[in-house]
């Protein structure tokens, strides 16, 4: 079988990219503010660039991790890209692999954004890891398959692989292949991101994290996320490209988006709920501090304000209410949870570390040692806080896969004609 690239690939777009940054005079007004929005994205973008060579150059030294809290900022942001990726693969599934058709229109947009933001979560790790070739190297030479976070990397490899090939036959409207392999990505999907849940829920040494409940919640934080970001790169792709206006044919899209958002949000409330009753529960040895540091300690704020206000209440009563009349306020209901997951990931990587596991001294200056269970007085939480090279790294990269999604779609034809009115 004989592909040409001009069958998905317009050459005309590819040379115009620069222009998605410069406005003319004869572009609309909403145009216009797009693309000052995609400049600003660039300049942000490009600075991300420069934090990731800074933090390649210098590695742990250019971040505010520590011996103690080794993994920071980075780490978070790596989970919310795959969580997302992860997301898009299994929303959009339910279309062209399970035969709903209201959904069969956003495959190809879904699995693009999937491929980008797997790929930008893995830049993101890479310069955490700071020697990230020498890793790759050692995972296929010397593989570990008694480690889960082996079993990440080559699961989500897999994965890359699998939705890359799902893209190419629904470009190539292969609908056979497409659906066979779009199936298996939604299985390599379920096993990847299920046991990055493992990765934290096997850490025995970390009881905030250990448990079972963690690779189930991480699916399903995963469909909020997919159904979340669907909305938004629809709604956003109307609003800039077609005079703020959603199209006719994807209003039956965006209703049903909006019924899947309030159960995943309902869902993830369900797992949040039930999270910190076995945390108190018990007074298990720092379980139990982290989870009281969450509803009345450091984390009150970000725990209460983003995690439940804005990632489930907010949304839920715009769903209920304001979300069937306007597809705006249906875009903010989808773009807060976003915000809250983000959170939500940096608050559940940063509380498995808040304690140390080195002897701790107490206050009549006797030693206690990290023997479960630990029941020593411990003086504190550890300190973390991001460095420049690490928040200008996070900015970058989710500029980064905006504008990867924003370049690709206009190249790969993945947006329908604009038509000004």
């Amino acid at each position: 079988m004989k592909i040409s690239l001009d069958a998905f690939l317009d050459r005309t777009q590819l040379k115009s990219l620069p222009s998605l940054f410069v406005s003319s005079p004869a572009d609309p007004p909403h145009v216009r503010r797009g693309k000052r929005i995609a400049a600003v994205l660039l300049v942000i973008a490009l600075l991300g660039a420069v934090g990731a060579v800074t933090a390649l150059l210098h590695g742990h030294h250019a971040m505010g991790t520590t011996s103690e809290v080794p993994w920071g900022v980075l780490i978070a942001t790596y989970v919310y890209f795959v969580v997302s990726s992860t997301g898009l693969c299994l929303v959009s599934s339910l279309g062209h692999v399970f035969g709903f058709k209201v959904f069969e229109p956003i495959a190809k947009k879904a699995i693009f954004l999937a491929l980008v933001t797997l790929t930008v979560g893995f830049s993101v790790i890479a310069t955490e890891l700071e020697r990230p070739f020498l890793l790759a190297k050692l995972a296929i030479l010397t593989p570990n398959p008694t480690a889960p976070i082996w079993w990440m990397g080559a699961l989500y490899a897999l994965y890359m692989v699998l939705i890359g090939a799902e893209l190419f036959f629904l470009f190539i409207e292969d609908h056979r292949r497409s659906k066979i392999v779009g199936a298996i990505s939604v299985v390599a999907a379920l096993a990847a991101h299920s046991n990055l849940g493992a990765v934290f829920g096997l850490s025995h040494a970390r009881p905030f994290w250990y448990g079972p409940l963690l690779p189930v919640y991480f699916i399903a934080s995963a469909l909020m996320c997919g159904a979340a970001l669907i909305i938004l790169f629809v709604w956003l792709g109307d609003y800039f490209g077609n005079d703020r206006k959603v199209r006719p044919e994807n209003e039956p899209l965006l209703n049903a988006l909006r019924q899947l958002l309030a159960l995943f949000i309902g869902i993830v409330a369900f797992f949040t709920i039930w999270k910190l009753i076995t945390g108190v529960n018990g007074g298990h040895y720092h379980k139990y501090e982290v989870t009281m540091a969450s509803l009345a300690g450091p984390m009150f704020f970000s725990f209460w304000v983003f995690e439940v206000l804005l990632g489930v209440v907010v949304p839920l009563v715009i769903l209920f209410t304001q979300a069937k009349k306007s597809f705006g306020a249906l875009a903010l209901s989808a773009a807060l949870p976003m915000l809250a997951v983000f959170v939500m990931r940096y608050n559940f990587v940063l509380g498995g570390q808040m304690f140390s596991l080195k002897p701790v001294h107490g206050h009549l200056g006797e030693t206690f040692h990290y023997q479960p269970p630990f029941k020593g007085s411990v003086e504190g939480f550890l300190p973390y806080t991001p460095s420049l090279t690490e928040v200008l790294i996070v900015v970058g990269a989710i500029a980064a896969a905006t504008l990867l999604y924003i370049g690709g779609a206009k190249v790969l034809r993945l947006n329908p004609e604009v038509r000004h009115g």
